[in-house]
């Protein structure tokens, strides 16, 4: 079970196990919206709802997220960029290992470690979040080390840094959400 955390104002911010939302509901960090029916945590004194969804008390939260391969697929909802492919697990989660990072302008193409994007002009890090995307193998493969344009691909997004709606849908969407969430979630 997990615990779904909203920020300050009531937005999206993370998601995090049942037992450090105890622990945040008990130092006050946190205050229980929703709790899972029926579900509770007991000690010998004490019987806490499941926390299902709960809020940052005080000061509101500004998120960054580190780049990574994990993160990159869940920015790009596990979906190929290229042809649409979500390669899913018999259990309905993303079939991670189906899919690759693919740099869109290739390393190959790279001077001194950096590249210049064809559809805005920006000269960027070769692996940074504006030149790696979701693509499923085959699409990776037959892309190789050329652009999507030379090969007669588009994207479905253009890549780009998460913002904080984002970030905190990557946390979720890694997560089959329960009912207790539908009302918080946008």
């Amino acid at each position: 079970m997990h615990t779904l955390v909203l920020n300050a104002d009531y937005s999206l911010l993370e998601v995090i196990s049942w037992k450090k939302a105890i622990e945040k509901i008990i130092s006050g960090k946190v205050e229980l919206l929703e709790a899972y029916a029926g579900r509770f945590v007991r000690s010998p004194s004490v019987q806490f709802p499941l926390p299902a969804v709960v809020r940052l008390v005080g000061k509101f939260v500004r998120r960054r997220v580190r780049l990574s391969r994990r993160n990159v697929l869940a920015r790009d909802n596990y979906t190929c960029q290229y042809c649409g492919a979500r390669p899913r697990k018999d259990s309905g989660g993303p079939l991670m290992e189906a899919l690759t990072i693919d740099h869109v302008v290739p390393r190959a193409h790279a001077l001194k470690g950096h590249v210049t994007l064809p559809w805005s002009g920006a000269h960027v890090r070769v692996t940074s979040w504006e030149n790696l995307l979701t693509s499923c193998a085959p699409c990776n493969s037959a892309k190789g080390a050329r652009t999507p344009g030379q090969v007669g691909f588009t994207m479905a997004r253009l890549p780009r840094a998460p913002n904080t709606r984002d970030i905190a849908w990557m946390g979720v969407a890694r997560y089959c959400a329960p009912d207790e969430w539908a009302y918080w979630l946008p």
